[in-house]
């Protein structure tokens, strides 16, 4: 998206928000550190294993010590360190150190105690807190740490709650997910997202008439499924040129065919003064969502959408001809580049921009967009825009390459759930949420995750003693589709024979994979290593992210899938049965291996030889 400046018009000033967070009073959370802070000093809980480091370290009492900050009109005990202190302390994975984040726990970071309760940690939703306030949890409801067990007690008491109405469709856009800095993978960017409260995500699917070529990842149902199962709706969308307009168009007949659920086209610059340029490329999308429809890829819920400049009269825009095909407008309301003033008030802007759509025959919904890529713009601010452009409101971009890491802190202290709404004038129609997950008034309940097909090597017509790791990679490629058994037979004995061989190494069992994946047009590909960490494997398997482990199970070594961590126990598909949790040892080949849960300490002990963690042959998929 390009970025513009409006003439200068007079304001008003903004008074200030206050965020939501359960951060003591002149802090945040901060979505790196998983604590609240500010500038200087870092507030607690802290995970058991910090607070040892800290002691270690020589901090003494200030290890332990409390203070009492007001949070949310509650005076609570908190640990206070300094900010270099804490962040030296934290580790560098997902959680805290000494936790890991489990998908049992809401995706927050779960922390096993031994000998005492477990733990779980915030920034917990308002929803968690009011259900925590109900169950008589008291001020601990305004902390940053739960016990496990009431954690899920909130939690069932949640899921009983009946589903009420829509509050919003706030969304987030994507540049791409490769993008440098960026470091996430699809499924790690939707728990990220839907954590937040994020219900709708916009992600580059074309750049004129480069689509699936150049966006292979978006281009897959498994990528729409992951969004979806997290609730939340994924929208495409392309920047278009003038000319080859039926190729352009192709990008939404794509969209429909990989499972999104509307497509919205970026026009800017090159469509200035245009008339006929912009008939032909809507006409031409136009046409490709009734091919969409008539393939039975899309149905009349699937929406299109434009986006383009927040001041179309300068630009030379006529938003009344593109009002005539698509089902909404996305200004791009960008009061961050505009300047200081203009983010001071963003209601008043808001509203210029509105009169302005439908001065030019605009008559369709507005849905706005605001940029925070230069971190400019305050949470407080955001969350004035929010309130004056409505519920269909979304926010360019995810954090990534030229957009600073820092974003997150701001996105992580706006009200994604908010429900009030200050509608200015020539508003009308702009408000109306319709929910295209599962087309009711309701959102749905996140689908359950597939689980892993299990396949036993002692059934392989090759090698049954041998073939742990063809067998393990047979699960994994029929769980993302790129085996069939209904088309290839037995998965293990067809991965044999395609590449006459057991794929015993790490180098092997990936090029097996990547290559199988690449000649089924799956995005998806097999990150294999021999120096993965025992903390990168418990948070993929907390989330139910499979994996592809070696250890030493036997005294030849032993291949398995790894389906689910939850802080005690690892859930395996053991294509050899059931182990006896010796490491070099031995097996009970007459139980089935499906779903076998191992103990943490057995099981990391025998997929790691030097002690510290950090060298285990593990596959990722991503």
């Amino acid at each position: 998206m390009s970025l513009r400046k409006l003439l200068l018009l007079p304001v008003l000033a903004l008074g200030s928000m206050q965020v939501a967070a359960l951060c003591p009073d002149g802090s945040s959370f901060d979505t790196e550190l998983d604590f609240c802070a500010n500038e200087v000093d870092v507030f607690g809980p802290f995970t058991n294993q910090m607070v040892d480091g800290c002691i270690n370290y020589g901090g003494g009492s200030a290890c332990t010590n409390t203070y009492t900050y007001p949070v949310q009109g509650n005076n609570i005990q908190v640990l206070r360190w300094s900010r270099s202190f804490a962040q030296n302390l934290r580790g560098t994975g997902s959680c805290p150190v000494g936790s890991v984040r489990s998908a049992t726990y809401g995706n927050h970071c779960f922390e096993q105690v031994s000998g005492a309760e477990n733990n779980v940690y915030g920034n917990f939703s308002q929803t968690e807190v009011s259900t925590c306030q109900s169950l008589n949890g008291g001020t601990a409801c305004f902390t940053n740490r739960w016990s496990a067990n009431f954690y899920l007690s909130v939690k069932e008491a949640m899921d009983q709650q009946p589903p009420g109405l829509l509050t919003n469709k706030f969304g987030a856009w994507l540049w791409y997910i490769d993008e440098q800095g960026l470091n996430r993978t699809h499924t790690q960017l939707a728990d990220e997202l839907a954590a937040l409260g994020v219900k709708r995500i916009f992600i580059k699917i074309a750049d004129g008439t480069q689509n699936c070529n150049l966006f292979a990842d978006a281009c897959s149902s498994v990528t729409t499924g992951i969004y979806k199962s997290r609730g939340i709706e994924p929208w495409a969308w392309a920047y278009n040129y003038p000319n080859n307009y039926t190729t352009q168009a192709d990008a939404l007949y794509y969209a429909a065919q990989y499972g999104y659920v509307g497509f919205v086209s970026d026009v800017e610059v090159e469509f200035n003064n245009t008339t006929t340029a912009l008939h032909n490329l809507f006409q031409a999308f136009t046409s490709a969502r009734t091919d969409a429809q008539n393939a039975g890829h899309a149905d009349s819920s699937f929406a299109l959408g434009a986006t383009t400049w927040g001041n179309p009269a300068d630009q030379g825009m006529d938003v009344g001809i593109i009002d005539q095909y698509v089902d909404f407008h996305m200004p791009q309301t960008y009061v961050e580049v505009w300047g200081a003033s203009y983010m001071a008030d963003p209601a008043y802007w808001i509203e210029v921009g509105d009169c302005e759509y439908r001065q030019l025959g605009a008559q369709k919904p507005i849905w706005h967009i605001v940029s925070t890529e230069y971190d400019q713009i305050t949470p407080a601010q955001i969350e004035a825009f929010m309130s004056a452009a409505g519920p269909n409101t979304s926010i360019w971009r995810v954090p990534g390459g030229s957009v600073p890491q820092t974003v997150w802190n701001d996105w992580g202290n706006i009200d994604w759930e908010r429900t009030n709404f200050t509608p200015g004038n020539c508003s009308a129609g702009n408000n109306t949420l319709t929910d295209r997950l599962d087309g009711a008034g309701n959102p749905p309940p996140p689908p359950q995750q597939p689980s892993v097909p299990y396949w036993s090597q002692l059934d392989n017509y090759y090698d049954p003693y041998g073939t742990c790791s063809v067998t393990s990679l047979a699960m994994i490629t029929d769980y993302f589709g790129i085996t069939d058994p209904g088309d290839n037979g037995r998965s293990p004995d067809y991965i044999y024979e395609r590449f006459d061989g057991v794929l015993q190494t790490v180098s092997a069992l990936k090029s097996g994979f990547n290559t199988l994946a690449q000649e089924a047009g799956s995005p998806i590909r097999n990150v294999g290593k021999e120096n993965g960490t025992i903390a990168e494997l418990r948070a993929l398997a907390s989330q139910g992210v499979p994996t592809i482990i070696h250890g030493w199970f036997t005294q030849p070594g032993h291949i398995m899938v790894v389906t689910g961590f939850d802080g005690e126990y690892y859930t395996v598909n053991d294509p050899f049965g059931q182990w006896n949790l010796q490491k070099w040892g031995s097996y009970d080949t007459s139980v089935s291996g499906e779903g076998q849960r191992y103990p943490k300490d057995a099981f990391e002990y025998a997929i790691n030889d030097n002690g510290t963690g950090d060298d285990l042959w593990i596959h990722i998929f991503e």
